[in-house]
């Protein structure tokens, strides 16, 4: 059946809150998710070590890890949501720059350490670089995250894809930019930025943004639906006006003729995706690749 959630993404518009203390920044924190909190979000994403944002002489917030995690985890459990943030902590001795998904429970129930830390964290800030890329299963989907400078990686952003995340979290310290879309097109998930800058966004499967923070607006929010597949054109284009006309509103169907691809997405649990498949015949982008590249395989050694 259809999966939709409802995502909510934060930013700290980071030029405007130049000396600000860390305990503005939880003031504004606070703000901002009393702000979302009525839209009953499933999840809501904050920015890269988000409490250090426009506070000098950083890093100032590694010794506050228990009490930042408490303030988050109580956020979470009022708000019925699950909550992915960064910020430090320490595993074994070790300083990590930690995303942390914290379940509507208030309960932390992942961690992700910073895979690819900047040399000034590692040498100035005693950050260790993290040993594993997870996912983690949420009662909506699976997540996956990554940390600002780890956008430069997308063996990394690959990996997520391979064990199976649906949505991608990307907790920065910047906006990042177009690296995130085309990791969200060819690894057919979304991602949600989350940065200390001006633009978070929520981006489609397809690599096409959804809503977007702005300097003047702190949190943005969209519906999203996991369960949504995409199709290549090939011997199937001329099924798209049958789906349509025989389930109407009972789907969404978005064509994209430069990419030769077109998406469906449900909107009855009486037809989820597989089903519809089924119906009408209608083979994935991902099961056509694998079949064209089987095809291929067999091309080559026959020659």
């Amino acid at each position: 059946m259809p999966r939709k959630a409802r995502v909510v993404t934060t930013c700290c518009n980071e030029e405007m809150r130049r000396g600000i203390s860390v305990q503005g920044n939880i003031e504004k924190t606070e703000e901002i998710l009393r702000s979302v909190a009525p839209l009953a979000p499933d999840l809501v994403c904050l920015p890269e070590i988000f409490l250090e944002t426009g506070v000098s002489n950083r890093p100032v917030t590694d010794t506050m890890t228990e009490e930042i995690l408490e303030f988050l985890s109580a956020r979470a459990k009022d708000m019925g949501s699950y909550l992915v943030a960064s910020c430090y902590d320490w595993v074994d001795g070790k300083k990590y720059n930690m995303a942390w998904l914290i379940n509507r429970d208030g309960n932390l129930v992942g961690k992700y350490g910073k895979y690819h830390p900047t040399i000034g964290e590692i040498k100035h800030s005693g950050v260790t670089p993290g040993s594993d890329v997870p996912v983690f299963k949420t009662d909506f989907g699976v997540v996956g995250m990554a940390i600002c400078y780890d956008i430069g990686w997308p063996s990394l952003w690959s990996q997520l894809g391979a064990k199976g995340a649906e949505l991608v979290v990307w907790p920065s310290a910047y906006d990042g930019g177009f690296p995130l879309q085309a990791y969200a097109w060819s690894n057919f998930y979304y991602v949600v930025s989350s940065v200390r800058t001006n633009h978070s966004k929520i981006i489609d499967k397809t690599g096409r943004i959804l809503t977007s923070t702005s300097r003047w607006h702190s949190w943005a929010c969209d519906v999203i639906d996991l369960e949504k597949e995409i199709f290549h054109i090939d011997q199937q284009y001329h099924k798209l006006l049958q789906v349509q006309e025989r389930l109407g509103a009972k789907v969404t169907i978005d064509a994209f003729s430069e990419e030769n691809i077109f998406v469906i997405e449900s909107n009855d649990s009486e037809w989820p995706i597989s089903r519809i498949k089924e119906e009408f015949g209608l083979e994935s982008y991902r099961d056509y690749h694998r079949r064209a590249q089987s095809v291929q395989d067999d091309a080559r050694v026959n020659r």
